[in-house]
């Protein structure tokens, strides 16, 4: 689980040179567990409209996203 996240770590500080300061994905990670449940999976993303940057975390209950810049919850999408 930890090489996990370390690997998601790395491969998403690519894409936060584009968003500029943003909270670390661990950050991220423990703002979603209480919505999301176990994490299973976690990724920074940009809208390409806006440029809003975001992380989306996926786990046993469902999807989060969380604003790259403050770690407040953008959206929660249960799972069926």
């Amino acid at each position: 689980m930890r090489l996990l996240l370390l690997l998601l770590f790395v491969f998403s500080s690519v894409f936060a040179l584009e968003c500029g300061s943003v909270i670390s994905l661990e950050q991220a990670v423990n703002s979603a567990k209480q919505y999301v449940g176990t994490v299973q999976s976690a990724q920074l993303s940009q809208n390409k409209k806006t440029g809003e940057c975001y992380y989306r975390v996926r786990g046993t209950e469902g999807t989060a996203m969380i604003d790259a810049k403050d770690g407040k919850l953008l959206r929660f999408y249960r799972k069926r």
